[in-house]
């Protein structure tokens, strides 16, 4: 299985070391992508796990975990990145409604760790509601790791 962070790799040899704490991300995109695949995989706890420890006092596993747990996380697509932000846009479907979501999120160092700390989200938009039969829209993002390309939404990411 393709790694849901967009890279060529497989789960087992990208994100998946950083989410089984076998690896830890060196950089701030390393951390994002492994978040994002993290909720791909509907793995919630890495992502409460990997705030700086200010803003995860705010945080709920729980509340992350339903978040996954709705969405259908289709893509990454990585914009910008530097030092200790990274912009990117995640796409995912919710209730049958395919959406973009862009972010300029930031990260610190803590204790030799990347953590995330917050976004500013720059974009939300809801690009269309997705019918049983149509196409997944999976089909439209490059990074998309659906193995079913090609497929109708009931038969690819929708299962």
């Amino acid at each position: 299985m393709l790694c849901p962070c967009g890279s060529s790799l497989s789960f087992n040899a990208c994100c998946q070391l950083y989410i089984t704490q076998q690896k830890h991300p060196s950089t701030p995109e390393q951390l994002m992508r492994s978040r994002f695949s993290a909720y791909a995989m509907k793995n919630g706890q890495y992502i409460f796990d990997t705030y700086a420890a200010v803003p995860r006092l705010k945080q709920s596993v729980t509340e992350i975990q339903t978040w996954a747990d709705e969405c259908i996380w289709l893509a990454l697509k990585i914009h910008e990145t530097d030092n200790t932000t990274v912009e990117f846009s995640a796409y995912y479907v919710v209730d049958n409604t395919l959406c973009e979501l862009r972010e300029k999120s930031n990260f610190t160092l803590e204790l030799g760790q990347w953590r995330y700390i917050d976004g500013n989200i720059t974009v939300h938009n809801e690009n269309g509601t997705i019918k049983r039969n149509d196409l997944c829209p999976c089909n439209s993002y490059p990074t998309a790791w659906s193995a079913k390309k090609g497929k109708k939404f009931k038969h690819c990411c929708a299962k």
